[in-house]
């Protein structure tokens, strides 16, 4: 029996007929916060929920959960307005445990994350439509510490890795390295490098501050000074650069 033939009324709670869900409204509860643990509560009485969940109408199905004493813990599904399936996640005491997917409006999987007790770990993983990997992200301590994108037929676009304490993102174009950003983790070092067509460096510039002077510097490749410009003193040198470079700042 399915859960529409079930439905009676929006404002009241209808158990199936082997106990094995509740079907709710949509508008029939409400979700309030404790120690950062969502609280599912009802409308009418204010009480914590207590089991399978079933959110829907005579038409449409948005949600379904398990709750204990209000608290997310197992299966918590929600749906596109067409039917198919939005996302897919499993509670533990209310927080985020194991696999957390997400799909297109079409169903196609457009999202895949993992966590353990709530925390982000391990690799996050998008999708084009076609099935195809549009990024790869490796997650340590809740923050992205590799990652690549890639394009439709997947070919590598950009990446992004750490290296000696730095950020490096580097764009890339017919498997070839163009431009390199550059990050400090630790001070404020902050470059770019643009690179020729057979992988030479063509440029290495840095933007840097001092007091109220701003300087564009550029380096070779020990990142030894090779020139060092003031910005507001002279504006057209700077140009120069930043003309060939739009894309620093």
């Amino acid at each position: 029996m399915s859960f529409i033939t079930l439905y009676t009324n929006c404002k009241n709670d209808t158990r199936n007929t082997d106990n094995s869900f509740i079907l709710k409204g949509r508008n029939s509860y409400f979700v309030d916060s404790y120690n950062g643990i969502s609280i599912y509560r009802d409308n009418d009485n204010r009480k914590p929920l207590n089991g399978y969940y079933v959110i829907a109408n005579e038409s449409t199905k948005w949600e379904e959960f398990n709750v204990e004493n209000g608290i997310l813990n197992g299966d918590y599904i929600s749906y596109h307005n067409n039917g198919k399936k939005f996302s897919e996640a499993k509670y533990i005491k209310g927080k985020l445990h194991g696999e957390e997917k997400t799909y297109s409006i079409t169903g196609a999987l457009s999202k895949l994350s993992t966590y353990r007790h709530g925390v982000r770990y391990g690799e996050t993983i998008t999708y084009y439509n076609n099935g195809n990997i549009e990024s790869k992200s490796k997650i340590e301590n809740e923050k992205t510490v590799e990652s690549v994108s890639f394009d439709l037929i997947g070919n590598i676009e950009s990446q992004m890795f750490i290296k000696d304490g730095r950020s490096i993102t580097q764009t890339i174009v017919g498997g070839k390295v163009q431009v390199e950003q550059i990050s400090s983790n630790y001070d404020s070092f902050e470059a770019m490098k643009l690179f020729n067509e057979d992988g030479s460096l063509k440029v290495f510039l840095r933007m840097l501050d001092e007091g109220d002077k701003s300087y564009l510097i550029e380096l070779d490749e020990n990142e030894d000074e090779l020139k060092r410009i003031d910005v507001k003193a002279n504006p057209q040198e700077a140009m120069k650069y930043f003309q060939y470079l739009p894309t620093f700042n």
